[in-house]
């Protein structure tokens, strides 16, 4: 009996170490499952493997990173369509613009209020970072296509999204 509980405990460790491991941090196994459900696994791992501290994250850690990657990008996003606001002449995407800096404002307090609750471990009532998909492509729809420099800002902002959802949620599921 003492050595199937031997057993189960060392089969326990292993399975865990795939996952999580102290030296070596975040797994490629964890890696692909995270971004597998993204439209794009290769970035998806490559913005998480952009802070040099995912190599020895723990989930904890990896759920944080992910929201700090999320709120850069959209403070870049931010100031870059305050920037298209304040250098445009035309009224219409001045509106555009001045749309999409309240959006992004919008998404700065979701990512902020989601960190809090990330550094104080309630994974679970991290619901609602799905409305930056969203709030983003309400940014990009109310642009005129033909004269919109923001596709590749929308693009980015979209994956970095999709990363720090699909992060938490596995980190929430873990």
């Amino acid at each position: 009996m003492a050595s199937y509980a031997l057993v189960r405990s060392a089969i326990f460790l292993l399975v865990a170490s795939m996952y999580f491991s102290a030296s070596s941090g975040v797994s490629q196994y964890v890696l692909a499952t995270i971004c597998g459900q993204t439209q794009n696994q290769e970035t998806c791992e490559e913005i998480l493997q952009s802070d040099p501290r995912t190599s020895s994250a723990d989930p904890h850690l990896l759920s944080l990173i992910s929201l700090q990657l999320a709120m850069k990008r959209v403070d870049r996003n931010f100031d870059a369509f305050s920037q298209f606001r304040d250098n445009t002449t035309d009224p219409a995407l001045k509106i555009a613009f001045e749309n999409c800096v309240t959006l992004y404002q919008n998404m700065k307090d979701i990512l902020r209020a989601d960190y809090k609750l990330s550094q104080q471990e309630k994974y679970d009532r991290i619901t609602d970072l799905g409305q930056l998909t969203t709030l983003t492509y309400n940014c990009e729809n109310g642009i005129s296509s033909s004269i919109s420099p923001t596709a590749g800002i929308t693009e980015d902002m979209l994956l970095i999204a999709q990363t720090a959802v699909y992060t938490n949620s596995y980190v929430a599921g873990s």
